[in-house]
């Protein structure tokens, strides 16, 4: 297999594998949990609530249903795109987009099957709730993690190497 479609099969391998664990987990908290019943994990800081998110990250009412599922499937096409695009990248770099394309078409299969999207981690403390979010969304923040600490190692890297062509001429 060529380095470029190996690399590419860590984004395409990670994006199925967040949206499987993703998908199995919001069945497992549908069949499990009460709508808007708290289950504790570990205590208050950590519940299994289950809540349907019928807007954007954070519940914020953002267009509409329809709106929602049309641009997550514009964005999920998107990064799918850029995957194949941009499989001379690192390993890392691949699968922080699969990451970000699974938890995208996580919350997609949702928002085509039930209008709305299954949240149920409910994390807080001393009152304060963090809005409940699902694992989708976890793994977008972290692909998104991924490539902004490795966008910012290629500029601070691409920075010494002027400084270095400068110091040499």
């Amino acid at each position: 297999m060529k380095t470029e479609q190996r690399s590419r099969s860590y984004g395409y391998v990670t994006a199925l594998t967040v949206l499987a664990i993703d998908q199995l987990t919001k069945r497992l908290a549908l069949g499990g949990l009460e709508l808007h019943h708290p289950e504790a994990i570990l205590g208050n800081i950590l519940r299994f609530t289950l809540a349907w998110n019928q807007g954007a990250a954070f519940s914020m009412p953002w267009g509409g249903p329809l709106f929602l599922t049309v641009v997550t499937a514009a964005a999920a096409l998107m990064v799918s795109i850029f995957i194949w695009k941009l499989g001379k990248h690192s390993p890392l770099f691949l699968a922080g987009m699969g990451a970000i394309l699974g938890g995208a078409l996580g919350n997609l299969l949702d928002r085509l099957m039930y209008g709305k999207v299954v949240d149920f981690i409910d994390l807080g403390f001393t009152g304060w709730r963090w809005p409940t979010f699902n694992v989708a969304d976890i793994a977008i923040t972290g692909g998104g993690i991924i490539l902004v600490i490795l966008y910012k190692k290629e500029a601070a890297a691409e920075e010494e190497d002027i400084k270095e062509d400068t110091n040499a001429g």
